[in-house]
């Protein structure tokens, strides 16, 4: 009900640009209550002094963070022009499903930095998050701010007018028995699937939670946190294979293996380079990790954020295994890439801390091959992927049997990117109906089913190894893959539609105006 006060807010305004203003503080507040950990990251990652970073978070709020609610301010003047005078029940439904589906329309069109949508919300509602197979988060979103308009339309009702209140009561009796019906119809679709499954994938996810000091000093040439770094992942690996029963597979998080793969740069390098790969045939089963990959092309070198995967070649002791890569294609803007400055000799000086990364290909599965000979596609996301949710359903669509998210969330805190980031991860298993392996530095690692449940997770600021048996359940293919992000355009389109028909002056019988 949080969006109760705010429409009543909008509702008094004399002109539209009060209303935008309206907007405006709205975005303003929501960006700065879902996104303050942006000015943990701009001082651990970035390296600015707090003040600077204070200030960062707030252009962040201002600007990146909720934009559409400027717009979304002055469409609901306008729409509520309409009900100032007294209004039908079907101009009140018609306005608060013309808002909702704005709302939720704008959120899909205009850009912003993070995926951060009410819709998001719903992670934790076993039932309500099924819906995001059918529109994803917008669906999310538009039954959220639907429900919150019809409360509100409830409220502001005249006295006197019980039936019309009651009428917006059941309407949202309805939505919300609906979403719940079609959400308990597709879990228990999902459980006969996992009860029927007679194949499983176990996997030893580590999580070295080393940290952001030791990055950082790595990645600026210190040897002896590359060393440290290394050791944190290559200890408690060994310590995992030597469980009963022993995983199939090993997965480090993003950027773990400390340096360009395959291109040691020094002596030092070299030597690390030779003790990872002699763990590797030690292991003898596949290990997915992250890493930095490099390309020298004519114009100068390329610097990629890449995941890559090792298969034993079984049968030949002694013998190389075979190496995959994916490169993250989707860059964080202002973290791996400065939009159209990346490329600017002085701004990448100014700015070290950045990655200023090479984008990948697209989208990819890794496959793999454990060791009793049987071969699974791994959807391959690289942290911040997660966000956009068409690029994780063209991922699946590869023919994915789950999907491998690594990621490095401690440069974000310990308090809420981690959990916002896991409940992104929530609604993605949802829309594709794939499970999913979660694999970051610091957590939050976990196992996350084709429903969205957690069947098993790490807590933030531990060194742990989670150990998962992932149910490789059939393709259960949702609306949402077959269609792609269809509800966004669609809402945006309807939103207006239904807008335009209620501002419009009602004409008379004889042709005049009401």
């Amino acid at each position: 009900m949080a969006l109760v006060p705010w429409c009543g807010a909008v509702a008094v305004q004399k002109t539209a640009r009060s209303a935008l203003f309206q907007g405006f503080w709205l975005s303003l507040v929501v960006g700065l209550s879902s996104g303050y950990w942006v000015a943990h990251a701009a001082h651990e990652f970035l390296q600015l002094s707090w003040p600077v970073s204070a200030l960062v978070l707030l252009a962040f709020a201002s600007v990146l963070a909720q934009p559409h609610l400027v717009l979304l301010g002055p469409l609901m003047y306008w729409g509520g022009l309409a009900l100032r005078d007294g209004a039908s029940l079907t101009r009140s439904l018609v306005f608060c499903f013309s808002t909702g589906l704005l709302y939720a329309g704008l959120g899909w069109a205009v850009p912003r930095l993070f995926d951060v949508d009410l819709g998001y919300a719903l992670h934790d509602s076993a039932r309500l998050r099924q819906l995001a197979d059918l529109g994803g988060v917008p669906l999310l979103t538009f039954l959220l701010v639907s429900v919150n308009l019809l409360v509100w339309r409830m409220w502001a009702s005249p006295r006197g007018s019980r039936a019309t209140a009651g009428a917006h009561l059941l309407v949202v009796v309805v939505l919300l028995s609906l979403g719940s019906a079609y959400g308990e119809y597709r879990m228990q679709a999902h459980e006969a699937l996992v009860r029927d499954v007679d194949e499983s994938l176990r996997v030893a996810v580590v999580q070295g939670n080393v940290a952001n000091d030791d990055r950082l000093a790595w990645a600026r040439g210190d040897e002896r946190a590359a060393e440290r770094q290394l050791a944190a992942y290559m200890l408690p690996t060994e310590e995992a294979v030597n469980e009963s029963p022993t995983p199939e597979v090993i997965v480090w998080p993003e950027v773990t293996f400390p340096g360009v793969f395959l291109q040691p740069r020094s002596t030092l390098q070299q030597g690390r380079a030779t003790k990872f790969d002699r763990q590797v045939l030690r292991l003898n089963r596949p290990i997915v990790f992250g890493a930095y990959d490099l390309e020298t092309p004519e114009t100068g070198p390329v610097l990629f954020n890449a995941l890559f995967a090792i298969t034993p070649r079984y049968g030949r002791p002694g013998a190389q295994g075979s190496v995959q890569r994916y490169r993250k294609h989707r860059l964080l803007p202002f973290a791996e890439t400065i939009p159209g400055l990346s490329g600017t000799p002085w701004f990448r000086q100014y700015l070290p801390s950045i990655g200023f990364f090479g984008r990948g290909a697209g989208p990819a599965v890794l496959t793999i091959e454990t060791p009793n000979r049987r071969k699974y596609r791994l959807g391959a996301v690289i942290c911040s992927e997660s966000l956009s949710s068409q690029h994780v359903i063209e991922t699946a669509k590869l023919g994915a049997d789950a999907l491998l998210n690594v990621g490095s969330d401690g440069w974000f805190g310990h308090w809420g990117e981690p959990q916002f980031h896991l409940a992104v991860a929530k609604i993605r298993s949802v829309e594709t109906r794939r499970p999913q392996v979660r694999a970051a530095n610091t957590g939050i690692s976990a196992l996350i089913l084709a429903s969205g449940e957690i069947a098993a997770r790490s807590e933030v600021g531990t060194e742990t190894v989670l150990m998962v048996d992932v149910p490789l359940t059939a393709a259960d293919e949702s609306l949402l893959m077959r269609w792609g992000n269809w509800f966004g355009p669609t809402a945006l389109v309807l939103g207006f539609l239904l807008l335009f028909l209620l501002v419009r002056p009602s004409q008379r019988p004889n042709g005049g105006e009401a």
